[in-house]
């Protein structure tokens, strides 16, 4: 790892957080590595943050931003837990020290996630890492919509919207609609409804799929991962396989998986 740039951003007001930064610091240094520290707070990252390797210290939130926030998007993530859920985190902060010195060393696996390519209006908005969220721009509001999937085309469905998820994200929103626990080993599009007036069920596609969601009634508002959100009248939605990945580093060896899914079920 000698001679690599390492970026480390860490959630100022986590408890915990600037020390554990401070002691990854440290050992950076120790294997001569260059590093930045990043303190940044719920207003966001500003970036974008090139690096050779990216270590966060934060919950889902501040590392879905910071994937967000990559110049290169495939450059390796390691996440540490300093929040409610940690879900894309690969140790606990009393697990850190190992967590990093694993990298370090050379002593740790790449797992590739897909993402989302979300295209509004033949427009590129984001790729989603989780999941992208579709519904009324004003709060309360259900919308109308076409779906179609290839030659699958369903007509006029009233909801409060659609959560389109990927399988890494279906421990999120997509979970507490009903849908599946999905392994992210997997290549699939969820596509979940948000209290449909009309009949729908949580729908699993393949990632060679394209998913085009119609507004026929509005305003809509696409919301991915929490983060990027643009609104239009109506347009229309193209939901597919982005060709980027989410590539997080796995010091351990239970599956990210098994700790998506025990996690959820609180296991």
């Amino acid at each position: 790892m000698d001679g690599l740039y390492v970026i480390v951003v860490y959630r100022r007001d986590k408890q915990g957080a600037d020390k554990g930064a401070s002691e990854v610091g440290e050992l950076l240094r120790s294997y001569g590595c260059e590093y930045d520290l990043y303190a940044v707070d719920e207003k966001g990252i500003r970036g974008p943050l090139g690096c050779d390797y990216l270590i966060v210290l934060g919950g889902d939130g501040t590392i879905l931003a910071s994937i967000h926030a990559l110049e290169e998007p495939e450059t390796p993530v390691l996440a540490i837990s300093y929040g409610r859920g940690g879900y894309l985190a690969d140790a606990s902060p009393q697990e850190a020290r190992h967590a990093v010195t694993s990298l370090l060393n050379g002593d740790f696996w790449l797992d590739r996630l897909m993402r989302l390519d979300i295209n509004v209006d033949g427009e590129p908005v984001s790729d989603a890492v989780n999941e992208a969220y579709i519904s009324n721009s004003i709060v309360g509001k259900v919308v109308e919509f076409d779906l179609e999937v290839e030659r699958l085309k369903l007509r006029s469905i009233v909801a409060d919207g659609m959560v389109f998820s990927t399988p890494v994200g279906s421990t999120g929103y997509n979970t507490s609609l009903g849908g599946p626990l999905v392994d992210e080993e997997l290549e699939l599009i969820l596509a979940t409804p948000v209290a449909p007036i009309t009949t729908l069920r949580p729908m699993i596609f393949s990632a060679l799929r394209r998913i085009v969601m119609r507004g026929v009634k509005g305003p809509f508002c696409a919301v991915i991962d929490g983060l990027i959100r643009r609104e239009f009248e109506k347009g229309e939605v193209v939901v597919s396989k982005s060709r980027y990945s989410t590539v997080l580093v796995r010091t351990s060896e239970v599956s990210l998986c098994e700790r998506r899914i025990r996690k959820r079920l609180g296991i």
